[in-house]
């Protein structure tokens, strides 16, 4: 069974406060992962395009408190807050008797990818659908957004911007535009979807990101009863013995991205194209027979197959010295 993938992103937002030298900019503030989850520890390390920070005192502050001190490049360590709540880092850095500084805010934030694959299973399919070469997938983001003060901002409010790798999805990005519906790729070639999700003002922003990676379709055979109808709790492989002179039998073609052409044979021998298939053994004798289950989509040149063996017929009873 496999459930839908959700995969976890965060966010951060900062405008920095940098000061200025000739024109370029003296030093500023690098934080990495660059969109942090609630509660989780970053890195700050302050960068220059002008200045020697190797030659400088460097300080990082976080909230006001002092962190780090020392010369050169430093890299300094902080936990942020919950979902909202602003921590605020400070760099400040004295070169040549002058002092320099830069600021920005974090404010973290979460949002949940979930993808919904539009592929074939059975009705009663406990688990969640795998996705299909070429076939359609749905992708929802539940972001969890909040003020300073806490308050979570209502999804339809929040602006989502969608990418394919990095090529933005105009027409499915915009305020309230929470889910995504696309094709996937065609097999053995994944691709990252992404969405970015911010408030209309750009004070806050999460993000998430998710590989879409189709699969090979499948076929499996399950006995059909008369009277209880398809029993999904078990498919048959190999080998079964008929203990019956009829056996019927449901053929269920797993991930493809739309009903496929049904067909099963019999001793390689055409015996039917709809899903069920009803087998009958005739005489006294015993002996098997194979039967083989396909699935074919001509579209995108989608296929799979499976077989199984049924043994029939009862084994002679031997007597005495097995005569």
């Amino acid at each position: 069974m496999f459930a839908a993938i959700l995969l976890l992103g965060a966010s951060l937002y900062g405008i920095p406060a940098n000061a200025q030298l000739g024109g370029g900019e003296s030093l500023s503030i690098s934080i990495n992962p660059q969109y942090p989850r609630p509660y989780q520890t970053i890195s700050i390390t302050p960068r220059s395009n002008l200045l020697n920070l190797s030659a400088s005192t460097v300080t990082v502050s976080v909230n006001g408190a002092v962190v780090e001190k020392g010369s050169g490049v430093l890299t300094a360590y902080a936990r942020v807050g919950g979902s909202g709540e602003r921590t605020t880092i400070r760099v400040t850095a004295v070169s040549n008797g002058q002092t320099y500084s830069a600021e920005t805010t974090v404010r973290p934030a979460d949002v949940s990818l979930v993808v919904e694959p539009i592929s074939t299973v059975h009705p009663f399919y406990k688990g969640g659908s795998l996705t299909a070469s070429e076939g359609r997938v749905r992708l929802i983001a539940l972001p969890d957004i909040r003020t300073a003060a806490g308050a979570q901002v209502a999804n339809e409010n929040l602006v989502y911007t969608w990418r394919l790798g990095s090529q933005i999805l105009q027409s499915a990005s915009g305020i309230g535009r929470s889910s995504l519906t696309a094709t996937a790729p065609v097999r053995y070639r994944d691709a990252n979807v992404s969405v970015t999700v911010s408030t209309q003002d750009s004070s806050v922003v999460a993000q998430a990101t998710t590989a879409i990676a189709p699969v090979d379709p499948f076929i499996r055979i399950y006995r059909n009863d008369p009277l209880l109808g398809p029993l999904f709790d078990r498919a048959f492989t190999g080998t079964l013995g008929m203990t019956t002179d009829e056996e019927s039998f449901r053929m269920v073609p797993y991930f493809f991205a739309a009903r496929p052409q049904l067909s099963w044979s019999v001793n390689a021998v055409t015996s039917g194209s709809d899903e069920d298939i009803t087998v009958r053994s005739t005489g006294n004798g015993r002996g098997s027979a194979l039967i083989t289950a396909t699935a074919k989509r001509t579209e995108n040149l989608q296929t799979a197959d499976t077989t199984l063996t049924l043994r029939f017929g009862q084994e002679r009873q031997l007597g005495i010295f097995g005569l």
